[in-house]
């Protein structure tokens, strides 16, 4: 749809605009999982000139489990990578993650699991378009849609926690602003940017002195005077891991 992509060009535009080392698709890139679509959103995100790092939504895999891959491919841009388990050094950080596979009864699945034989005590920002950290229940609670999770979200968010080092799992999918603690994981779940409040969500992952720190701040694409978007975290927060523990300092 032409304002999906209109959005999509503002966040884009917006991203080179900040300076950032690096763009994440957390997934959904299509509605129907169509090749148009697909090939849509890798090529404006490949056209920023910045490292661009995908994973799946289920949307993606409507039509094909592996239509994603295969627009990437078929684009062909040199910054655009699908994110593998094992992961890539980004800036200090090891940016790592999962796309979403489905089986004939619809069921989503993640793709692979956590590779934290790759992985030392450096902080791990983990991509992925279903939450691990379930936050169903508070959903729910305000009476707003949660949708389906992850078959195997507790084995995947297992591996992490499992782990004495920080992660960081950056999720989509809900459509909600949400922060979730689980020992050695944060979970920052993003807004949407296709329908209110139309947010990009900048983040900021350093580490030293045995501890690490992340900053987030959730930017609005256009103001949005008639509909308040539920959310459960403000715009700008900070998190600070020390001592084998999240605590947020904002």
């Amino acid at each position: 749809m032409s304002d999906t992509v209109t959005a999509f060009r503002f966040a884009m535009q917006s991203c080179v605009e900040e300076g950032v080392d690096g763009v994440v698709l957390l997934g959904d890139i299509s509605n129907s999982g169509d090749d148009w679509s697909l090939e849509t959103g890798v090529r404006l995100a490949a056209r920023t000139g910045l490292p661009v790092w995908v994973v799946s939504g289920n949307h993606d895999c409507f039509e094909r489990v592996e239509a994603l891959r295969e627009a990437v491919r078929r684009v062909g841009a040199r910054n655009v990578r699908l994110v593998a388990p094992e992961g890539a050094m980004v800036e200090g950080a090891r940016a790592a993650g999962v796309s979403v596979t489905m089986d004939d009864a619809w069921v989503s699945r993640a793709d692979g699991k956590p590779d934290v034989s790759w992985w030392g005590d450096e902080p791990v920002v983990w991509l992925t378009h279903y939450p691990l950290i379930s936050f169903e229940e508070t959903t729910r609670e305000a009476g707003l849609l949660y949708g389906d999770e992850l078959a195997d979200r507790e084995e995947v968010l297992r591996s992490l926690v499992e782990r004495p080092a920080p992660t960081v799992v950056v999720s989509g999918h809900v459509h909600l602003r949400m922060d979730s603690v689980a020992g050695p994981v944060l979970q920052l779940a993003c807004a949407a940017l296709v329908e209110p409040p139309f947010e990009v969500t900048f983040l900021d992952v350093e580490q030293g002195d045995g501890r690490a720190m992340v900053r987030v701040e959730n930017v609005a694409l256009v103001p949005s005077l008639t509909v308040r978007t539920p959310s459960f975290a403000p715009p700008k927060r900070e998190w600070v891991f020390e001592a084998g523990e999240w605590r947020s300092g904002s």
